[in-house]
C-alpha cells in the first residue's frame, strides 16, 4: 500500500484475468493482502490471494494454485511485474497498474 491507502490493480494488457480486459481494476491491495475486487470475474475474495512483503508479492493459502516459497511478482513504484517465479514471467512489461481508486 502506498501511504496506507488501498491500491487498485488495473490489468495493463488484455488477455489479464481469465482472457478479460476491463477499465475497472481486478483486485484490490490492502492490509499486506492482494483480494479479488468486486469486478474480478470470478468475484470479491474474502481472502487474500497474495500477500505482500515489502515489494515481493507471494501466492496466498487461498491462491488457487496454493502459496508459492518464492515472490510471483515485483512491486516497482505504481507498477507491478512478473519475476522468474510466475510461470507467465515476461520481463520487459508489467502486467498491473497500482491506482489508489477504483
Amino acid at each position: 500500500m502506498i501511504g496506507g491507502k488501498p491500491q487498485y490493480l488495473h490489468q495493463t494488457t488484455y488477455g489479464n484475468a481469465g482472457g478479460i480486459h476491463t477499465a475497472k481494476p481486478m483486485f484490490v491491495m490492502k492490509n499486506n493482502g492482494i483480494y479479488r475486487s468486486e469486478y474480478h470475474p470470478e468475484g470479491k475474495s474474502e481472502a487474500a490471494l497474495y500477500n505482500v512483503r515489502g515489494n515481493h508479492v507471494f501466492a496466498a493459502g487461498a491462491h488457487p494454485n496454493g502459496p508459492s516459497l518464492n515472490a510471483v511478482y515485483e512491486i516497482r513504484g505504481d507498477k507491478m511485474h512478473t519475476t522468474t517465479h510466475h510461470p507467465e514471467h515476461s520481463p520487459n512489461s508489467h502486467v498491473f497498474t497500482l491506482k489508489p481508486h477504483a
